[in-house]
């Protein structure tokens, strides 16, 4: 709950509190001033406590869904690695397909871009084969990291020779 609402909720209870004090002698004043002073205190308290218990709970499902995703089963993971390659090897080759190079300059730069291409899928096969025995760990803090940048950089590679020689 925010600050404004709390304060209010306080406001109007300690106002009560006065207005129900009319025509009482003092005593009967400053007990109902009391009471009124115990019930926004109360409130106040019962606002943070439900406050915080929301948001304990929020902390705990984002925590529990961050655990889930790094924890996924490395089989799965490997799957998925293995089907991005095949994607990007086949786009690879559809573009290499209809892409004609008009200079020697674009022919040298695409044949670069061909051998990078090879060279960067080699190192994501390659992290596939170190994923067979890799263990949990060594799964998540070495092999993982470099199968995605490789991943990252054959997608990149890709999209930066279709947008130069305007492949499909």
């Amino acid at each position: 709950m925010s600050k404004k609402l709390v304060t209010f909720m306080v406001l109007i209870v300690l106002t009560l509190g006065m207005t129900a004090c009319g025509d009482k002698t003092p005593s009967e004043k400053a007990g109902a001033a009391g009471d009124a002073v115990g019930d926004a205190a109360k409130t106040t308290g019962d606002a943070v406590s439900d406050a915080a218990t929301s948001t304990g709970a929020a902390v705990g499902n984002a925590l529990q869904a961050t655990g889930e995703y790094l924890n996924q089963p490395k089989d799965v993971d490997v799957k998925a690695a293995r089907e991005r390659i095949a994607e990007i090897e086949q786009n690879w080759r559809a573009l290499l397909a209809t892409t004609e190079p008009t200079t020697d300059k674009a022919k040298a730069q695409l044949q670069d871009a061909d051998k990078q291409m090879t060279e960067v899928l080699a190192t994501a096969k390659a992290r596939l084969v170190e994923a067979r025995d890799a263990s949990d760990k060594d799964w998540q803090r070495n092999v993982k990291p470099a199968l995605d940048a490789a991943l990252q950089k054959s997608q990149e590679l890709y999209e930066d020779v279709n947008a130069r020689f305007g492949g499909n």
